[in-house]
């Protein structure tokens, strides 16, 4: 999981918004959802919606990783040689649900690196789609669930031998 700002300057949005996105490490399935803000009960919305839409793809959520936003962590840093754990309610919703955390470590991106790679395409998909449109934040989800639909049912993965993340999936499911 994690969180990918979009700013009117760099996309054709209204205003600043904000994606969570969610990508299963073994089939490479997505699903985003946009937010008008940061913040726990925002981030605790998208794994709700997240868990909800894994599981009509018969796919349990055992794992979260996430980077060390505040919305995440667990870690209240209260000096530079110190810290002290303070549980978070994304960290209790998580723990309640059954569900891991997993934080990656500071300043490595590339320790979420499958998700990290899918924000990538985003500059992609709006730049060559969108030049002079504004979208808001309803348009803005409706075109971004056409790009996952794409991306999870026909765009060919190389690293998943050219297929699908949906044929992945079935794949897994008929084993």
């Amino acid at each position: 999981m994690d969180a990918k700002i979009i700013t009117p300057t760099n996309f054709p949005v209204d205003k600043k918004y904000y994606i969570y996105d969610f990508i299963d490490e073994m089939t490479r399935i997505v699903f985003g959802y946009v937010y008008d803000s940061l913040g726990t009960n925002n981030a605790l919305n998208a794994v709700q919606r997240a868990m909800k839409d894994f599981r009509e793809f018969g796919i349990t959520i055992k794992r979260l990783r996430t980077d060390n936003a505040p919305e995440f962590t667990t870690t209240n840093w209260s000096n530079k040689k110190s810290y002290k754990v303070k549980e978070r309610p994304f960290t209790t919703f998580l723990s309640k649900s059954g569900i891991i955390h997993e934080t990656t470590p500071i300043r490595s991106p590339q320790s979420n690196g499958k998700i990290e790679r899918f924000h990538q395409h985003y500059t992609k998909l709006f730049y060559s789609n969108f030049k002079d449109e504004k979208l808001n934040q309803n348009e803005f989800q409706h075109y971004l669930n056409k790009y996952y639909y794409f991306y999870n049912f026909e765009r060919p993965h190389s690293s998943l031998n050219t297929k699908t993340p949906f044929q992945t999936l079935q794949k897994f499911l008929t084993k």
